[in-house]
C-alpha cells in the first residue's frame, strides 16, 4: 500500500496538525505502508523521526506522477491549495481521505462564519462529500460530521504523542529523573502550553486564579505560580496576548504568571517535566494534543469538555470540566489542595493512559484498517 499525505506546511508555531500529521506518517510507515508526507509551500523540514519521504512545495501533479499513491490523505480543509489537491484526485480517480483537524467543530464554524459560509458553498462540501472517508480524532468529531450532513465513512483514530527520547526505562519515575529541572522546592507550578488564541481560554485562567486569590482558605496559593507556553500568529492572537499581559496587570498577579512564549521542543518537555499540574481551559479540541502530552510527562490534568478527554476521570488522571471560570474555579480549587503525593499518583496513571492507547504505535491501526476498507 502506498499513501501520500498532504499538508499546507510544517510551521512548528502552527499547533497541533503539523506535529500529528508527522506522527501518523511516521507511525503508518512503521506498520509497513510506505507513506509519503508532502507539504504545498516551501518552509521547515520534518522534525519527527520516522518520516522518511517527504517532498517540499512541488506541485502537487507532479508529485502525484512520481508517487503513484493508492490514496491521498489531505490534512485540513478551507485552504484552496487542498481545494485544488482533491480537484486533481477526483479528476484522475484517486481515493482521497480528509482530516478536518476541529475545523468543523461548531466553536471554529462560528469564527469568520461568512467566508467559511461561502467557501463551503463554493467548494468545500463538495470536496468533503466526494472523499473515500473523513478523519475523526474522536467519536464527538466523527458526530459533528453526521451533524452537518455528510455521510462518508469515518475513520476514528486519536493524535498520538511524539514523546521525547530518554535513555533507558520509561517508567514515570524514571522520567522524572531524567526530565526533572532544579526549582525551589516550595514552589508549586501549573503549566499551560498552547497558542495564545481566544477560545484556549487564558483569560478565563486568569480570572480563576483571581477567585482563588481572594478566597481566604486558599492562602496556599502563594505557593503557586502558572506558567504560559504558547506560540503567537497573527494580529488576533497578537491582541489576545495583549489583553493577558493587561489583565494579570490590572489584578496585581504579576508575580504569579510567568509568560515563558514559545520553546523548542526540548525545552517543553522540560517544561512539563517542572510541571505540578497541567490546564488547558479550551472552548473546542478535536484532540488537544498537548493534553496527551502532559499526561504522558506524568503531570496531572485540568482540561474541559471541549476537548474528547473523558479519559481523563475514567482513569482517574485529572478533571474533565465543564466550559467557564465557575467550573475551573473548583477544579483548581481542589487539584491545589492535593497533597504531592497524591499528584505523583494521578500523573502515574495518566503516563500509563497514554502508554497504552495514545502512542502512535497504539492509534495507527485504525488508520491501515480504514485505507484496506478503501482500497476494498
Amino acid at each position: 500500500m502506498k499513501v501520500l499525505h498532504v499538508i499546507s506546511s510544517l510551521s512548528r508555531t502552527g499547533g497541533g496538525p503539523s506535529r500529528s500529521a508527522q506522527g501518523l506518517v511516521a507511525g503508518l510507515n512503521r506498520t509497513g505502508v510506505e507513506t509519503w508526507l508532502m507539504t504545498l509551500r516551501k518552509g521547515e523540514q520534518p522534525w519527527v523521526e520516522g518520516v522518511e519521504h517527504f517532498v517540499d512545495g512541488k506541485p502537487f501533479e507532479e508529485v502525484i506522477l512520481m508517487v503513484k499513491p493508492q490514496i491521498v490523505h489531505l490534512h485540513g480543509i478551507w485552504d484552496t491549495g487542498l481545494h485544488r489537491c482533491a480537484v486533481i484526485c477526483r479528476r484522475l480517480g484517486i481515493k482521497y481521505v480528509i482530516a478536518p483537524r476541529g475545523m468543523l467543530e461548531q466553536w471554529s464554524l462560528k469564527q469568520k462564519w461568512l467566508k467559511k459560509r461561502m467557501a463551503r458553498l463554493l467548494y468545500q462540501d463538495k470536496d468533503l462529500k466526494c472523499a473515500a472517508a473523513l478523519h475523526a480524532t474522536a467519536e464527538c468529531e466523527a458526530d459533528q460530521f453526521r451533524k452537518l450532513g455528510f455521510k462518508n465513512p469515518v475513520i476514528i483514530s486519536p493524535n498520538g504523542v511524539n514523546v521525547p527520547k530518554l535513555e533507558g526505562s520509561d517508567e514515570i519515575n524514571e522520567l522524572e529523573l531524567k526530565l526533572k529541572t532544579q526549582t525551589n522546592s516550595a514552589v508549586r507550578r501549573v503549566l499551560f502550553v498552547s497558542r495564545m488564541h481566544p477560545k484556549k481560554g487564558v483569560r478565563e485562567l486568569v480570572e480563576a486564579w483571581n477567585v482563588l486569590k481572594h478566597t481566604t482558605h486558599n492562602s496556599q496559593l502563594t505557593n503557586w505560580v502558572c506558567e504560559l507556553v504558547y506560540t503567537v500568529n497573527g494580529d488576533l492572537e497578537r491582541n489576545y496576548e495583549s489583553e493577558v499581559r493587561n489583565m494579570v496587570k490590572e489584578l496585581r498577579l504579576e508575580d504569579q504568571f510567568i509568560f515563558t512564549g514559545a520553546l523548542s521542543d526540548d525545552e517543553k518537555w522540560q517544561a512539563y517535566a517542572r510541571a505540578d499540574l497541567f490546564v488547558l481551559p479550551t472552548c473546542s479540541e478535536n484532540f488537544g494534543i498537548v493534553v496527551a502530552e502532559a499526561l504522558w510527562a506524568g503531570v496531572p490534568v485540568i482540561t474541559t469538555k471541549g476537548t474528547p478527554w473523558s479519559d481523563i476521570e475514567a482513569h482517574k488522571c485529572g478533571w474533565w470540566i465543564d466550559v467557564g471560570v465557575k467550573p475551573l474555579v473548583n477544579a483548581l480549587q481542589e487539584a491545589l489542595s492535593l497533597s504531592d503525593v497524591k499528584r505523583h499518583e494521578m500523573g502515574g496513571c495518566g503516563h500509563r493512559l497514554v502508554e497504552k492507547k495514545y502512542t502512535w504505535d497504539a492509534v495507527v491501526e485504525p488508520v491501515v484498517d480504514g485505507y484496506e476498507r478503501i482500497l476494498g
